[in-house]
């Protein structure tokens, strides 16, 4: 299952028409890589859980042209990761006797999900948390493991650098399926798992190979860009298709979605540009994702200009 249905409102106004995961990163809908990501390891079926703007992750999923065969399920209201869980089994989605992978919607990330399954497997845990160094003590809240086992949680700014993430991807067996509440709202680290912590029933797979990299912010989705160019993932201007940049502008460091256009003269360091968005000749913009002002039906931040929104990514 791929969790989709969140509301995405830090990093708005890049999800004012659209759900997170269906977001592009490097020319593809997150949600997209997901499901390439799941095909390559062996899966065959998923599971896609929508709320807000769901057209918007359909459209990046379409029938027949996913590696998966992909089934959606919609909440009016926002379950929860449990509760979303819930929902596809009783829509007959999911299958309650099986065990179940589930994974964020939000992520790029390459982890080996065959070598998850495999030390799940091995474990005989009720529900295997695949986790991650943390080294540079990001704000993702600890996971405290001691003999294989998730013990707890500690700070979300922990202040070690041995600490450990949670990948928002798991394992969990049809016991603890059965075991979610039905009809309402439960999530799985904060109301299913708290027992099985307790037993002793909740493995910790820690992947430190490959990538796991969460585009939750403006910021990190600017950056994490930045990042995929130094590593040679694409390049430094992400250009999308039919977008253009006239002859005289100057663009560095920047992502532009489809159809978006700079005009003659003008200057963008450290752009995001939203889809269709027009930027006039001669201005300039840096640090800025920008979005043409009819995508948003409020303009939470940022400030208007012309046709335009312009919100400031502030600096890591």
């Amino acid at each position: 299952m791929i969790l989709a249905a969140g509301l995405g409102t830090r990093l708005w106004p890049l999800t004012a028409d659209r759900a997170k995961p269906a977001v592009p990163f490097l020319g593809k809908a997150l949600v997209t890589h997901a499901a390439e990501l799941l095909a390559a390891h062996g899966f065959s079926k998923a599971v896609v859980n929508t709320h807000y703007q769901p057209e918007s992750v359909r459209a990046a999923l379409p029938t027949g042209a996913s590696p998966l065969e992909v089934a959606f399920s919609h909440e009016v209201q926002i379950l929860g990761t449990a509760g979303g869980i819930a929902q596809a089994i009783e829509q007959g989605l999911l299958a309650p006797d099986r065990p179940l992978l589930v994974m964020n919607g939000k992520l790029y990330t390459d982890l080996d999900l065959s070598a998850a399954l495999e030390a799940h497997r091995s474990s005989g845990a009720a529900v295997t948390m695949v986790l991650r160094p943390n080294p540079e003590r990001e704000a993702f809240r600890e996971v405290l493991v001691e003999g294989g086992r998730v013990v707890g949680f500690g700070a979300r700014q922990p202040d070690s650098e041995a600490a450990l993430l949670f990948t928002g991807i798991h394992i969990l067996e049809p016991q603890v399926l059965a075991s979610i509440p039905r009809g309402r709202f439960s999530d799985t680290v904060a109301d299913t798992y708290p027992p099985l912590i307790a037993a002793g029933r909740v493995a910790a797979h820690i992947e430190a190979r490959g990538r796991w990299w969460e585009l939750s912010t403006l910021e990190r989705y600017l950056d994490l860009h930045l990042c995929a160019a130094a590593e040679g993932l694409g390049p430094s201007v992400v250009i999308g298709a039919g977008a253009t940049i006239a002859a005289s502008a100057q663009v560095h460091r920047s992502v532009l979605w489809p159809h978006a256009k700079v005009g003659p003269g003008a200057k963008l360091e450290e752009v995001v540009l939203g889809e269709a968005v027009e930027i006039p000749a001669g201005e300039a913009v840096a640090r800025t994702a920008v979005i043409r002002r009819d995508r948003a039906a409020e303009v939470e931040r940022g400030v208007t200009r012309g046709d335009n929104v312009y919100v400031p990514l502030t600096r890591p």
